[in-house]
Formats: C-alpha cells, structure tokens, sequence
C-alpha cells in the first residue's frame, strides 16, 4: 500500500471504502485534491486505471470522449446533451451506461462522455447517489465512500 502522503492509497473495510487525497502540481505549489483511481468496462472491453476527480460541484459524471472509445462505446450513438460549467461554459456530451470499478466494488452507472473534456470528473448523479454516504475529511485529506 502507497505511504498516505504519496496520495491516492485506496483501503477498504467492511462496507466502506477510504482513499487519501492525491497531490497535484500547481503553479502556487502541491494541491491535494480527492482523486481516486477507478477504471471502466464495457461490453467485456475494459479501460486502464486512471485517477478521477470526485467532484461535490458536479450534477453528473463527465468524461473525455477518448476514454469511452477506448472501450469500444460510439460516442455519438448515445444521448446527446447540453453540460454547462463553471463561467456557464457550454459542452456537448453524449450518455452512456457503463461499468465503474472502484477498488474490489462494481457499479452500474451512466457516464457523460464529450471530446470538449479533459478530467474525468464523478458527479453527484450517477457517483455519489451510489452510496450512502460520501465524506471528505479535508483536514486528514481524505474522502470515504459508504456502501
């Protein structure tokens, strides 16, 4: 297991899950921000592990394009839909239901997928609705998932 201060260690206990901030780059120096590592499956195609922003200020989850393709999804096959961010910044995205892994834990959800995207992000709708409770102690630098 990665020493907590290199961030992003993943523990599970009996019906939670616990992951330690992860350390970016800044221009003003570290950010530890609540990146966890998870991968995607469809159709029996799987994505690598990649690191996720869990993102409280996200309606729904939204991906890069590029990530669902390498999965096999035609993007532009599933519904398309209008995401407005910060500065009321407009993308268009396409929704698909896919497979989340997290840790040992599998979850049906549906994904955003837009070529405008950079960072994954998981959003409140379709992420944290999964739980019973998601927790970020910002002082230990941690957030914990409650199944």
């Amino acid at each position: 297991m990665c020493h907590p201060s290199e961030g992003g260690t993943l523990r599970i206990m009996s019906k939670r899950i616990e992951v330690t901030y992860f350390p970016d780059p800044s221009p003003t120096g570290i950010i530890y921000r609540p990146k966890i590592m998870i991968w995607i499956s469809s159709r029996n195609k799987h994505s690598r592990i990649f690191h996720a922003l869990v993102d409280s200020g996200s309606d729904r989850n939204l991906f890069p394009a590029s990530w669902g393709e390498a999965i096999g999804i035609n993007i532009k096959s599933g519904k398309r839909c209008s995401i407005y961010g910060i500065g009321n910044a407009e993308l268009t995205a396409y929704t698909h239901e896919v497979d989340l892994h997290l840790g040992r834990e599998a979850f049906r959800t549906t994904i955003d997928f837009s070529y405008e995207q950079g960072m994954p992000l998981l959003g409140r709708q379709g992420f944290f609705n999964l739980f019973k409770r998601v927790e970020f102690r910002e002082v230990k630098k941690i957030v914990e998932f409650k199944i």
